[in-house]
């Protein structure tokens, strides 16, 4: 196997276990029935509650039974994200894992690791007999990447600790106490169909890094629909046939097609062109392989009127995304973001769907009710969904401070103590059950909502390795 030369075998077996199990948003069962029998394999107490979420118990090592318990938490779905050319099927397919040198990766589509190494991780603590440990809880929640309804749906009555460690964390020695809450905009507007009569071409945006519209919003990474609206404003008369773009809220676009008809196509691959050397100029840090391309196609049988393209390209060009403001109070820390996330057509209508964070809850409110604003005045209708809440850091959690400590003292430096952007869900089991007092760590992942994403081997090992150690000394 591929991880016969890596040295914590049981971690990287249970690793390919749960990635060979499909788990996109919604479709947890294989993953819950894994956890059940995984739990009367290894002897241990294991119940899935009314929302689906696993909460696992494993007893204290004799001799600890005093200490009080500690929970350990990870969510068990995926974002489900491939290349273009891949016929990998996430409803059947397991996740092909391999080793890349120092890092984990997979074969044309997202890893998982984002947040199957949690799930992996406090297995191997579950079944690692060496380990001295007191009472423990596995809180294994579903349906994350969606809207965080796994958490919302945990009951005080099903949990027992009051001191949790979150394990979907991005940066090995950071720990999170807090992070941004998040809204989501949908804006509609009707089909108008008329019979096709221009030349049709396809415009591309593709190449596009992507990437975690939370943890990696503020590298300045482009936005494959803002792209295609920026392309669109060039063209003087237009009509849609069909567009697509982005995959999850949560993901920054990395790619977007439009057909199109045109009357001067020569024109139209002219400013593509163009585009194409101002991008590569703008994103030469950021996103430097982006690439804007046309192609001819056959004409479509039937196109959206000019006007309903106009307004739809319009809302792609006008509508903010990316950082809007960053915090004050701790820096470094984007405060509030939107995500111009994802665009379809069908037979009735356009949707462009929007994610939006903030750890204010009033500016989360006000983005939102901005993007609504333009949307209407572009003539498209909107819904902006309940969200969910920012968490509040508690910079004098006397857990945080023990569990720091011991980070200093085992691992032989101070962690970093601060807030993410991305969205978390400590502050929602906060509030599900009252007294618990959460923090969030992780090993070093990078490019998660993406087919870049990997994880760094030593890194996960390393956070195994501390979680076990620091256990029996948590009082």
């Amino acid at each position: 196997m591929w991880f016969d030369n890596l040295e914590n075998k049981r971690l990287w077996s249970i690793f390919e276990d749960i990635s060979r199990i499909p788990r996109e948003s919604g479709n947890e069962e294989g993953i819950r029935k894994y956890l059940l029998s995984w739990a009367k394999d290894n002897n241990l107490e294991a119940k899935a509650d009314k929302t689906g979420n696993v909460i696992m118990k494993c007893p204290a090592t004799p001799g600890l039974e005093n200490l009080p318990p500690v929970a350990l938490q990870g969510h068990v779905d995926m974002v489900c994200v491939k290349t273009k050319e891949s016929n990998h099927n996430f409803d059947t397919d397991p996740i092909e894992v391999y080793v890349d040198g120092a890092f984990i990766r997979a074969k044309d589509t997202t890893l998982g690791a984002d947040n199957g190494i949690a799930v992996a991780l406090i297995l191997d603590i579950f079944s690692d007999k060496s380990v001295a440990h007191g009472p423990l809880e596995g809180i294994f929640t579903v349906s994350e990447e969606t809207g965080l309804y796994g958490a919302f749906g945990l009951e005080e009555k099903d949990i027992s600790s009051r001191r949790l460690i979150n394990l979907d964390s991005e940066e090995e020695g950071v720990f999170y106490i807090g992070c941004a809450g998040g809204i989501d905009v949908t804006s509609t507007l009707p089909s108008s169909w008329e019979t096709s009569v221009d030349s049709a071409i396809e415009l591309r945006v593709s190449n596009l890094l992507g990437g975690h519209s939370g943890g990696e919003i503020h590298k300045e990474r482009a936005n494959a629909l803002k792209i295609m609206g920026r392309l669109l404003s060039c063209i003087s008369s237009y009509k849609i046939a069909s567009i697509t773009g982005g995959s999850r809220r949560n993901v920054i676009p990395s790619s977007c097609s439009a057909i199109i008809t045109v009357e001067d196509v020569s024109s139209v691959k002219c400013i593509a062109e163009e585009l194409q050397r101002e991008l590569s100029s703008e994103y030469a840090i950021s996103d430097k392989d982006v690439k804007v391309t046309v192609v001819d196609v056959d004409k479509p049988t039937k196109v959206l009127s000019e006007e309903i393209s106009k307004k739809v390209g319009s809302l792609l060009y006008l509508a903010p995304t990316g950082v809007r403001s960053m915090s004050t109070s701790i820096p470094g820390v984007v405060e509030t973001s939107d995500n111009m996330a994802t665009i379809k057509l069908d037979e009735k209508q356009a949707e462009i769907g929007f994610s939006i964070r903030s750890s204010v809850e009033s500016a989360k409110a006000e983005l939102a009710k901005e993007i609504s604003t333009l949307s209407k005045t572009l003539g498209f209708a909107t819904s902006i969904s309940d969200g969910y809440p920012a968490w509040q850091p508690n910079v004098k959690s006397p857990f945080t401070a023990q569990v720091a400590s011991l980070y200093k003292e085992l691992m032989g430096k101070d962690p970093i103590i601060t807030a993410i952007h991305a969205g978390l869900e400590c502050g929602i089991i906060n509030q599900r059950v009252p007294g618990m007092d959460s923090l969030s760590l992780g090993p070093n992942l990078f490019d998660v909502h993406s087919v870049n994403e990997h994880v760094d081997i030593k890194s996960a090992e390393k956070m195994a390795y501390f979680v076990k150690a620091m256990l029996k000394d948590l009082k």
